[in-house]
């Protein structure tokens, strides 16, 4: 995996989600959600409400379904959501609105104009908010195999990559070895 996109580390995705916070909802929901799903920028852009199970705080990328056809097969998944201000602003975005129903060139003009907003000095995208996301999770102690999931990977290379990147897995490795 290239990382040309170079994932947001954690005082950036701060600051990116406080800016998104100044603004309107629309800006809000799109950021906090990408950031904290790894939705791609055509995942979220079909996103609607029954995508999301709120009782198990999930999001549910389903297979063929209408107008939405997933990227792969690997595409349909489940994304648990456990960040409280993620919940927060889904549950405000879908009081008011059924689907998103907005371009995915709308969802990267979005998140570009938060990222203006902002002292960051990377090219902020949604793509590397999905980076951000598997950084995140790989950092917090996923397993290849739930980030495989969660991201919709075909399979495991993708996943690794991430926890190589955070080098978790080295320092975790480390400590067995070396008590």
């Amino acid at each position: 995996m290239s990382w040309i996109r170079e994932p947001l580390d954690d005082d950036e995705l701060d600051r990116l989600l406080d800016a998104a916070a100044g603004m309107d909802l629309a800006h809000e929901f799109t950021v906090r959600t990408l950031a904290h799903t790894g939705l791609r920028a055509d995942e979220f852009a079909h996103l609607t409400s029954d995508w999301l199970d709120w009782q198990n705080e999930q999001v549910r990328v389903p297979g063929e379904q209408g107008d939405w056809t997933p990227k792969t097969v690997h595409a349909a998944r489940t994304i648990p959501v456990r960040d409280p201000d993620t919940l927060r602003v889904l549950r405000e975005f879908f009081k008011r609105n059924d689907d998103v129903g907005v371009t995915r060139k709308a969802v990267y003009e979005r998140v570009v104009r938060v990222a203006d907003e902002t002292t960051i000095r990377k090219k902020v995208t949604p793509h590397v908010l999905r980076h951000t996301y598997g950084t995140l999770i790989a950092r917090n102690g996923a397993t290849a195999q739930y980030i495989r999931q969660t991201m919709g990977h075909a399979d495991l290379s993708s996943a690794n990559a991430y926890i190589e990147y955070t080098g978790r897995q080295l320092a975790d490795e480390a400590d067995d070895v070396w008590g």
